[in-house]
């Protein structure tokens, strides 16, 4: 049995209810307000059973029916109504013919997107058929170009063309694409959008399928709140399970019933967010730059300013008076702020392109790009114009859910092959990059490199956490770590030498060999003072005088000569590299020749007091030349 969601539209007191009651045996007004001023104020819903017809293959239909307000001060409840709608029934009186509010309707319902309408003719016991005929044709002019509808005059009190009105109806529910074809696609995640704030009352699963004990997230103003679906009615009957499009009530678990307002959403999608700034397509007129509307989308309304983008007004920024439930492909009414106003209130609507957009600071030809693609409902071109707007940062599959107005599983399929064809790259956390936009940072770790040799000549190079982090900073640490191997590659983008990264270090290849002659004049002269020292050693105070630079310069002086191998490193003291391998001969010929060299034999043979034997020695410990034994040294092993 297939399922579907019609609503009523048109001017007050053309007779909605009552037609309503006379195709479904159900009187929608349960308020007493309602019954007292004979009209509609809340939103009503009906089940209607349309039997199967004669034809092979024709079945049963379940039709939930949803009755809205007729006066222009409820067009806000109307419009949260049609939020959902498959099919509009637009009740036109014959004795007025299109009036304000059938004109509002029917433009909330053309921009909600609803493409199909019967136009029912009511009241056709008090005129003439002529009369009503050109009411009916008043109709249908109004909706040429619009939706497609036809027309059928009756009376719901006489009960004249009812029934014909029946078979219209089922037969424009037919033409409906079913739910696996249409927007409403099979997988898609279910969401609810809550109606009332007085009570717990039916609302459209407008997409996906909910069952009885499901978990169930509430988004909304309050940020949000975790649920279940502790029951489910479909029309006053509890089912089990339910499937979109329809409307039903469900019980909410563990929450109170204050803490649901109009316009949250129930849903079991963990990707929806509330937004307060929307990128939209607009349709019909396009505000004034600036202009404050007030926005009707699903059951809620806030005001809302309008920035259309320069040079192209269609698609325009929303800046929410206060956060939304939004999901991509969101459709919305524009309505003049002053929704009091004169008939025509509604000015504009359209679609969410981008429900989560960057800030103002990211806004320009890549966003324009972006929501082009959108538009167009190109997936590939759409990820693609993603991934370049995020540039140099990585963009997250992820964060395509429930974001935009491609679904997300056609971008992420998109993201997949653009990886394959090797146009993006894609980090260890799954996210994806240009390849640009690595060899881009791969030219900048070079460059930073570079810098580094070229104020600090007498480092080994730069530390290697420092590099990626300033990478990091201008894109993600993944991406750092992706360009720092390109930038170490052979055969990486050649633009300079390769880095090389050896251990907590990296440096450019060769940059050992171009000291500026300043510092190059500073590092022969330490040289030549080690020299003199020989076994003696030099303190840095010492280089410091003989090379005539600054403190923080002798230790980077030093540090090079012990990386150079002219030095060796002991204590305080510094040796020239040459000396300490003759002495180091020495011990090895004396250890040959004696199985024990006693500290006062090593003085000797070295020619050097206490100052600068005990270290030796222990360097030589170190090193595997010599082994303590009691005071003395012996041979390892």
């Amino acid at each position: 049995m297939r399922r579907f969601v019609l609503g009523t539209a048109g001017h007050v007191d053309h007779g909605k209810t009552t037609l309503v009651r006379a195709l479904t045996g159900v009187d929608t007004d349960r308020l007493p307000e309602e019954k007292r001023r004979g009209i509609t104020i809340e939103l009503g819903f009906a089940p209607w059973r349309i039997p199967a017809g004669d034809q092979p293959g024709d079945e049963e239909m379940e039709v939930s029916v949803i009755d809205v307000p007729g006066h222009r001060r409820l067009v806000h409840a109307m419009i949260a109504g049609a939020s959902g709608m498959e099919l509009v029934l637009l009740v036109v009186a014959a004795d007025e013919g299109v009036m304000p509010q059938t004109r509002e309707h029917l433009a909330a319902c053309e921009l909600l997107g609803i493409g199909r309408a019967v136009v029912a003719v009511t009241k056709l016991d008090r005129v003439g058929r002529e009369v009503a005929e050109l009411a009916a044709e008043e109709a249908l002019e109004l909706c040429q170009g619009r939706l497609r509808a036809e027309a059928v005059l009756c009376s719901a009190r006489s009960g004249e063309g009812v029934d014909e009105l029946r078979q219209v109806v089922r037969a424009a529910l037919l033409e409906l694409p079913p739910p696996a074809q249409g927007a409403r696609a099979a997988g898609r995640r279910s969401r609810l959008h809550y109606p009332r704030c007085r009570h717990r009352g039916h609302r459209t699963l407008v997409e996906g399928t909910l069952r009885v004990g499901a978990p169930l997230r509430v988004v909304g103003l309050d940020g949000t709140l975790e649920t279940s679906a502790r029951g489910l009615h479909v029309h006053d009957a509890a089912v089990s399970i339910a499937e979109a499009p329809t409307r039903l009530a469900v019980n909410l678990g563990g929450l109170p019933l204050d803490s649901v307002r109009r316009g949250d959403v129930v849903t079991d999608d963990c990707a929806v967010r509330t937004s307060r700034v929307l990128d939209v397509l607009l349709r019909a007129a396009v505000p004034k730059p600036g202009q404050t509307a007030s926005l009707h989308l699903g059951t809620a309304r806030t005001a809302a300013r309008v920035d259309p983008v320069p040079d192209h007004p269609e698609l325009a920024r929303l800046r929410l008076g206060r956060p939304l439930p939004v999901v991509g492909g969101d459709r919305f009414v524009l309505r003049g702020a002053d929704v009091n106003g004169p008939a025509g209130a509604v000015i504009a609507g359209g679609v969410v392109l981008d429900a989560a957009p960057p800030p103002r600071t990211r806004r320009g030809p890549a966003r324009l790009t972006v929501l082009q693609a959108l538009r167009a409902g190109d997936a590939r071109g759409a990820a693609l114009a993603l991934v370049a707007e995020a540039a140099p940062r990585p963009f997250a599959p992820e964060a395509t859910e429930a974001r935009f107005a491609v679904p997300a599983a056609a971008l992420r399929a998109a993201l997949d092959e653009l990886v394959k064809k090797g146009e993006l790259a894609r980090t260890r956390a799954g996210a994806c990059v240009l390849k640009t936009t690595v060899a881009e940072l791969a030219r900048a770790a070079r460059d930073m490199v570079a810098a580094h040799h070229r104020a600090h000549p007498l480092d080994r190079g730069m530390p290697l956490e420092t590099l990626r982090t300033r990478l990091a900073a201008r894109s993600s640490l993944d991406v750092a770590e992706d360009a720092i191997k390109l930038a170490a590659a052979p055969k990486g983008p050649k633009q300079g030498d390769p880095l090389v990264v050896s251990g907590d270090v990296v440096a450019l290849g060769g940059a050992a060999a171009s000291l500026p002659a300043a510092t190059d004049g500073a590092l022969a002269a330490a040289a030549a003072a080690l020299a003199v020292a020989e076994l003696r050693g030099v303190t840095e105070f010492a280089v410091r005088e003989a090379a005539g630079c600054t403190p923080r310069d002798v230790k980077a002086i030093l540090a090079r000569l012990v990386r150079d191998g002219a030095a060796v490193h002991v204590g305080d003291l510094w040796f020239a590299r040459g000396a300490y391998d003759a002495l180091r001969a020495r011990v090895v010929a004396h250890l040959d020749a004696q199985p024990r060299m006693t500290i006062a034999e090593f003085k000797a043979l070295s020619g050097l007091g206490r100052r600068q034997a005990i270290p030796l020695l222990e360097l030589l410990d170190r090193e595997g030349i010599t082994k303590r034994a009691g005071d003395d040294r012996v041979r390892p092993g």
